[in-house]
């Protein structure tokens, strides 16, 4: 996912101080490259409760959205896997 549409995820969230804070770690590490779709990025940043008052490290960040990442991957998988036995069952 581009930059600007990532930027726009986090101010849209309220979250633009961890964008601002990030923004290189972000482009170097390739965080969200491979994020398809913005709702995965919006939906960790609305189920995380990010303060600006309270320290956060780039890492303990890339952590929890890997964790929520790989969760929503193998929900989707374990779904599609689901379908396919439904469908050759039926």
């Amino acid at each position: 996912m581009d930059g600007h549409s990532v930027k726009n995820i986090f101010e849209d969230t309220g979250y633009l101080f961890l964008y601002d804070k990030f923004s290189y770690q972000f482009y170097v590490s390739g965080l969200f490259d491979l994020v398809d779709q913005e709702t995965i990025i919006s939906d960790f940043l609305h189920s995380y409760g990010f303060d600006e008052k309270h320290s956060l490290f780039f890492d303990d960040f890339s952590f929890y959205f890997n964790c929520f990442h790989y969760s929503f991957q193998k929900e989707k998988m374990l779904n599609y896997l689901k379908a396919e036995y439904d469908e050759h069952i039926c």
